[in-house]
């Protein structure tokens, strides 16, 4: 069986404005530079807002202000079936 890495990105800026991506790939190690990437950039959203880390494992990641706005960049493992 195959497996497939999913990395997700979801950014909530404001109730008018979201960001929700899907990219996937065939090696976890591309998929974990992937989220770091993608972290790096959600975190760029929010330059001058205090927030808290919410998930913090290495698979997921999330970040949200006290107005509940903030961002999620997880992978999921999918396994195809052959």
């Amino acid at each position: 069986m195959k497996k497939i890495y999913l990395v997700t990105v979801l950014i909530e800026e404001s109730a008018e404005c979201l960001i929700d991506a899907h990219t996937p790939f065939t090696d976890y190690d591309k998929a974990r530079q992937a989220m770091s990437v993608a972290i790096e950039d959600a975190q760029k959203q929010f330059p001058d807002h205090k927030g808290e880390l919410l998930v913090d494992v290495e698979t997921c990641r999330e970040w949200r202000t006290e107005d509940g706005y903030g961002y999620t960049v997880g992978i999921e493992e999918l396994t195809l079936q052959e």
